[in-house]
Order: structure tokens, then sequence, then C-alpha cells
């Protein structure tokens, strides 16, 4: 069975946005943490309405509920790329700019040095890496499709 072209999208934008997820994950178990300690008054807002305590409750499992999902697709692809050899962790690193508990080699950093991801063809990334077109592919559809098994999505 093959991905649907907006999921595999999908997926990519998740993989290429994996660390500023990782920093909004944070940020809102503290918010989340922060305000449980905090004592919260209603206040007159815009023509007397006030906030509630059932309104505040809703918005906290909501903040709960995307910060599940957010750690359940972070951490899908962290568990993807901890499988991954050390060729699939060159491709990705080259592809999406990710390495998560390895560092890409010397050559591979001063190959890619002064480059952009989003200029590059396949074709481009490959001849960096020294493989095929065809094996650059097979590592990198490897990998999302590792991460939608993982997801359920597939």
């Amino acid at each position: 069975m093959k991905l649907k072209r907006a999921t595999y999208r999908h997926i990519e934008a998740e993989i290429y946005a994996y660390e500023e997820t990782v920093k909004q994950i944070e940020q809102l178990r503290q918010d989340i943490i922060l305000a449980g300690n905090a004592e919260i008054r209603p206040t007159a807002v815009n023509e007397g309405w006030r906030s509630s305590s059932v309104e505040r409750r809703a918005t906290k499992l909501a903040d709960y509920i995307l910060l599940r999902e957010m750690e359940r697709i972070t951490g899908a692809i962290r568990d993807t790329y901890i499988r991954c050899k050390e060729e699939a962790r060159r491709v990705i690193w080259v592809k999406y700019g990710l390495a998560i508990l390895w560092e890409p080699p010397d050559w591979l950093q001063a190959a890619m040095a002064g480059k952009s991801r989003f200029d590059m063809r396949p074709d481009d990334m490959a001849a960096i890496l020294n493989m095929d077109r065809a094996t650059f592919y097979r590592y990198k559809n490897g990998f999302i499709y590792g991460i939608a098994e993982r997801l359920g999505w597939y």
C-alpha cells in the first residue's frame, strides 16, 4: 500500500519542524504545570464577560491533548531515527537537517556548508552522499514509511 501524498508531505513537514516541536512541547509542559499552580481570578473582559473555571479547564484539556499528539509524533520520528543505519542517517541529515543523538561526519558537514537543503535537487544530494539516486530515495522513503507505520497512518 502506498501513502497518500498529503500524509507523506505532512510527515516530511513534521520532520523539518522536529526541533521546533520539541521546544514547543517543553514550553507547553511548563505552561500547563505553571497554570495548575497559579491562582486564577475571574476578570472582567469586553462588556462584562468573565472567564470561568470551566473555560480554564477546557483550555488546559485542549493543551494537554495537543501536547500528547505532539509527543506521539516526535516520539515516532525519534524512535524511527534511532533504528536507522548510518547511511540512512546521512540521507536524513542531508535532506531534512535532522540529527538526533548523532553527529554527521566532518566531510559531510563540509560538503553541505553554504548549501540550502531546500534549493538542492535529490540528484545533487545523492551525489554529495556518493550514492545512486534510487538508494537515496530508498533510505528517504523508508524513513518516512517507518514513521507512518509507527504512527498508525500506514
